[in-house]
């Protein structure tokens, strides 16, 4: 709850009070106990997305607030998704820009058909209006974005029912899938770019669905997101990245590049063969550790995996079976072509499907 909390955007004192609530104890008892779990939480380097988001107090990104309390909206432009256009219109399209850019490769113009996905800004939060139907209202900027890849991620794979998301990377080789969940920084891009280049097929490297169906993998089409400190590793697999414009996410420097020319994206893919965690540390040598499903699912938390909405005890139920019968694995590095090795033969040790 907490963590969750902190994802919202919440301060250490607004979630001590939701959780005297939740539990029954005095709010003073609650300051006392989260205290430690937001440090433990900071330590592991999973506050991040926290500090990310923004409340709505906070107007730094708002757009022209009109008379009526809604801000006016800014043309984003119109994406494929699936058989669909959507044109996206935001009024905090200065905050909402350099995500969409992740999407440049599915850039169409308006034609037949096009629909209109609004993000539109108020005293109160975010709402979003698709078909002239509010289908969701949030209060704070990450909590936004996180609703809208979850639309998008709808309108790309339709008639699907969906488990769970998880922020993660996923490659695959043949009829193997690979999973691989993590924060920012972990090193999962710069390996997955890599991986690219040696033979693997590219799902995604943001969001990844896992279906209820089997759990298959169904990817969200983002351009490969390459952070500076790895353009210098990866610019003689991708001669093109040293000339694609620089974006500014979060303090971060990052280019994306597009999902052509050394590998393909896949629409969706089979249930994973294994998940992989992957933990880059300069200096160290390459080490594969097997995980029990406990330490998967803590590992899965922290990589910001969530049933969809509306959890269910089926649904859930359904994850725990998924984590329980999935080999998952820590995979330490510090050089990419060792990294290789080691998921090749990680791969070639599991039962194809």
């Amino acid at each position: 709850m907490v963590w969750e909390l902190l994802q919202e955007g919440y301060g250490e004192d607004e979630i001590s009070a939701a959780i005297a609530q939740q539990f029954g104890i005095s709010e003073e008892h609650a300051l006392h106990d989260i205290g430690p779990v937001i440090a433990e939480l900071a330590t592991a380097g999973l506050q991040g997305e926290a500090k990310e988001g923004v409340t709505f107090s906070d107007t730094s990104h708002a757009g022209n607030v009109a008379p009526n309390g809604d801000s006016e909206l800014g043309d984003c432009g119109t994406f494929r998704f699936g058989e669909k256009r959507i044109r996206i219109r935001c009024s905090a399209s200065e905050v909402l820009g350099s995500f969409l850019s992740r999407f440049r490769h599915r850039a169409v113009g308006d034609g037949d058909g096009t629909e209109v996905l609004q993000i539109s800004e108020s005293n109160s939060g975010y709402r979003l209006t698709f078909r002239e139907i509010v289908v969701d209202e949030v209060t704070t900027t990450a909590a936004m974005i996180s609703r809208v890849v979850q639309f998008l991620m709808r309108m790309e794979h339709p008639n699907t029912s969906f488990l769970a998301f998880c922020h993660a990377a996923a490659v695959c080789r043949g009829n193997q899938a690979l999973l691989m969940p993590g924060g920012s920084g972990t090193g999962k891009s710069t390996l997955t770019g890599f991986l690219l280049a040696h033979g693997f097929t590219y799902l995604g490297d943001d969001v990844i669905a896992i279906g209820e169906d089997e759990a298959a993998l169904l990817p969200l089409p983002t351009c490969l997101s390459i952070k500076s400190g790895s353009w210098s590793v990866l610019e003689p697999i991708y001669h093109v990245l040293a000339e694609l414009p620089t974006f500014n996410r979060y303090g971060r420097l990052l280019r994306y590049v597009e999902p052509q020319g050394n590998y393909e994206v896949m629409p969706a893919a089979g249930a994973p063969s294994a998940i992989v965690f992957p933990a880059y540390q300069a200096g160290v040598s390459t080490r594969v550790q097997s995980l029990g499903p406990l330490e998967t699912m803590i590992r899965l938390t922290g990589a910001h995996a969530a049933l969809s909405r509306p959890a269910t005890q089926r649904k859930l139920e359904k994850f725990l079976r998924f984590v329980e019968q999935t080999p998952a694995y820590e995979l330490t590095y510090s050089e990419l072509p060792s990294a290789l090795k080691a998921i090749e033969d990680l791969l070639a040790a599991q039962p194809q499907q």
